[in-house]
């Protein structure tokens, strides 16, 4: 085929042509150069027309209007644009439907949702888990399918604060049910909402928590007991003396076990006992600071350790102090039991760039390797096992400031480096501060 762009020239030559043929045959040039001017245009009004006519019926090849030059390259270009989309969108229909049959299989209800949290797309679970219907509830807020204040405070806080913020609440469409909810930010204002049935692992948990706490509830009597008995023969001036160490280290067993149950009986209430506003009053922790400094250097760090005190006295938290206590006592104990003699212990009392009430508890001792960072606070965890029954430690001090922390809205984060010492914050949010 000729150059489409040729055959144009070609044909404004032949307009011009006509035009010098006319007017030297009439010498009317007016007409000479309005007629087939006017014929050159009124031929393109008409290729155009028929152009038109072809896109709003679909622009099918069969329906092609016969035309040439540069309205036949239009065609053609056009054709092969239209070619394309249909491509693309059998493509796109293929992926969709892939993806339609995956999401469907997954065992999580899944729901996408837009900037306004609009239901975009559902997947069939999600009928089951939530009680939404992918094709009757499309274009509605999931705030009215899903009414409960506690999910609605959750889906409209900020996007940033969801790392690791999960929502654990009860199932719409069954209420024996327990759900994890979760949110990831992805596209343009678009959220993946999805809801996860836990409700075997919190009745695992809660009756683990109920033999923890009721099997040492149990055991506090026979111990009791047991030890009455062992400082009977401890006080007794017919005892053997050959008898005399294997009671004694009876009794510090004992003593021990007591230490544990009273511990475990104390994680348990902070596991199950959910945080009322009531309890919560304003906590001066500087006063307590200084109380528990200064008792710890006459006792479990006389002679052996030095503590500092850097506290806001100004700086008041509400909360339940007999769980602050708690979680500064364990935080300066661990740090005096497991750092060697001459060591310098910083407490620190203040606000963070981030406007939160901080307790931090420094060391100069020598510092925890990484890989034991993320299970300090698991229970019973220990670094050196050895060296912890040595001092007296239960391996849940960590455990109980972790879950106190939690009770209160705040976190405990661990700061170490080999050989230079640790730094564990416990750190409340702002609205703790009074």
């Amino acid at each position: 085929m000729d150059n489409p762009w040729s055959v144009e020239s070609w044909r404004l030559v032949l307009v011009v042509l006509s035009a010098l043929f006319i007017g030297l045959l009439t010498d009317y040039w007016m007409i000479a150069w309005g007629l087939p001017i006017s014929l050159y245009i009124g031929w393109q009004l008409h290729q155009l027309y028929l152009l038109n006519r072809w896109l709003m019926k679909g622009a099918k090849t069969k329906n092609a209007p016969e035309t040439s030059g540069i309205w036949a390259l239009i065609v053609q270009q056009i054709y092969r644009s239209k070619r394309n989309e249909r491509k693309q969108k059998k493509r796109l229909a293929r992926t969709l439907k892939r993806f339609n049959v995956t999401a469907s299989a997954l065992p999580d209800a899944t729901i996408v949702l837009d900037e306004n949290h609009l239901i975009e797309w559902a997947n069939q679970v999600s009928q089951q888990v939530l009680g939404i219907d992918r094709k009757r509830d499309t274009g509605l807020r999931i705030e009215t399918m899903i009414r409960n204040p506690e999910f609605n405070q959750w889906i409209n806080s900020p996007a940033e604060d969801d790392d690791g913020n999960d929502l654990e609440m009860p199932a719409p469409a069954d209420q024996n049910k327990i759900l994890n909810l979760r949110r990831v930010e992805f596209g343009k204002g678009q959220f993946l909402l999805t809801a996860r049935d836990i409700s075997q692992r919190v009745q695992l948990q809660e009756m683990r928590r109920s033999f923890v706490a009721n099997a040492s509830h149990e055991l506090k009597t026979p111990l009791t007991v047991i030890m009455g008995y062992l400082e009977i023969l401890k006080e007794t001036d017919y005892l053997p003396e050959d008898l005399r160490p294997p009671v004694e280290n009876a009794n510090l067993q004992a003593l021990r076990m007591q230490n544990i149950l009273d511990d475990l009986l104390y994680l348990s209430r902070l596991e199950t006992a959910e945080l009322s506003e009531k309890l919560a009053e304003p906590v001066n922790m500087a006063g307590l600071l200084k109380q528990l400094a200064s008792d710890m250097q006459k006792t479990m760090a006389q002679d052996t350790h030095t503590l500092k005190l850097d506290v806001d006295d100004r700086l008041i938290i509400r909360a339940v102090e007999t769980d602050m206590d708690s979680v500064a006592s364990n935080l300066i104990k661990n740090a005096i039991r497991h750092t060697p003699k001459g060591s310098t212990i910083a407490i620190k009392w203040h606000k963070d760039q981030s406007q939160r009430a901080c307790l931090e508890v420094s060391d100069d001792g020598v510092g925890i390797e990484p890989e034991h960072l993320p299970k300090l606070t698991e229970r019973f965890y220990r670094v050196d096992p050895g060296r912890s029954r040595q001092t007296g430690a239960t391996g849940l001090g960590l455990a109980i400031v972790k879950h106190a922390m939690h009770r209160h809205g705040g976190v405990l984060e661990v700061e170490s480096d080999l050989g230079l010492g640790s730094t564990f914050s416990a750190c409340f949010p702002s609205y703790r501060i009074v």
